[in-house]
């Protein structure tokens, strides 16, 4: 009976979790043609059919399926068994992959990803920038970083910025031709620019509080878009009042291309974690950025700051 090699069994199980040849080749390091021809070296060599491909998908057969099921609790084993070996290791080298939300990444994460490189020549770090819901395990990344309202319970979670306020703004030139709100409920007669959540595909609530007061006002949306900075560059071209973080636009509200309306009127969000999946032994790479991370949030009131 053939024993396949280690590179066949990986290239296996990453086309049968893609289900494309084109992103399994990229995330194996090989090119696709490479990738095709071990795959069907290991077929012929096995003398068993394990995918269906046709030009334009991929699909186990059931003998592929009964064999990807068997081989995943043994390359995990062998996952536990290698991070293992961190304990005896002085050096903290290594290969990273981050998952990143686009805020997150772009304000918090992305000006220390230098810091933390000089700091650890040895690391090398790929990083993930993207709001869709990602299995850190099946998509073979090691840790997360985003609002605390995406994680899933059974993570590990480290809070890094703490809960921030994002509030109501538009243009003066807006304001100028459309007039100001003066309730919550007067949003109704504005052009809203809303965000929609790559995470589940809706349109995100705006549910305002003001002391003891809380509504979630009826307000249609003029215009709706998956990144808070395209949001803030439409409401500052005057295309509405849309619902920010100071800090993405704190030069705009200090220069009043911006100003925030229906005063003390905000919204809150739960703060940036940090968060990985529970395990024994922790690669030293990941404990290193954890580390570095947690030694370098930012202090209080940062994400509010003017």
């Amino acid at each position: 009976m053939y024993k396949p090699e280690m590179r066949e069994l990986t290239a296996f199980v990453e086309v049968a979790r893609q289900l494309n040849f084109t992103r399994a080749a990229a995330n194996v390091g090989v090119s696709v043609p490479t990738f095709s021809q071990t795959l069907r070296g290991l077929e012929e060599k096995l003398g068993v059919r394990l995918l269906t491909r046709t030009t334009r998908s991929v699909s186990l057969t059931d003998a592929g399926r009964d064999f990807l099921a068997s081989l995943e609790p043994l390359l995990a084993r062998l996952d536990v068994a290698l991070d293992g070996l961190n304990r005896f290791r002085s050096e903290t080298g290594g290969r990273l992959r981050i998952l990143g939300s686009r805020t997150a990444s772009t304000l918090f994460v992305g000006p220390l990803i230098g810091r933390f490189l000089s700091a650890h020549p040895d690391i090398e770090l790929e990083m993930l920038v993207d709001d869709l819901h990602l299995d850190l395990v099946e998509s073979r990344i090691d840790a997360g970083i985003q609002t605390g309202e995406r994680i899933e319970k059974d993570m590990v979670a480290v809070r890094l910025v703490d809960p921030f306020e994002e509030v109501l703004m538009a243009s003066p030139e807006y304001l100028q031709k459309q007039g100001e709100p003066d309730t919550p409920d007067s949003l109704g007669q504005h052009w809203c620019v809303r965000l929609r959540s790559s995470w589940n595909g809706t349109v995100r609530p705006w549910v305002l509080t003001k002391g003891d007061q809380k509504i979630e006002p009826s307000k249609p949306a003029r215009f709706v878009a998956n990144d808070l900075r395209v949001l803030a560059s439409v409401v500052r071209g005057g295309g509405g009042i849309g619902l920010l973080p100071k800090v993405l636009v704190k030069d705009a509200l200090a220069s009043r291309e911006l100003v925030q309306v229906l005063d003390g009127w905000s919204s809150w969000v739960s703060g940036i974690y940090l968060f990985y999946p529970s395990r024994r032994q922790m690669p030293a790479a990941l404990g290193a950025f954890i580390k570095f991370m947690r030694e370098n949030k930012p202090g209080p009131g940062w994400l509010s700051a003017m």
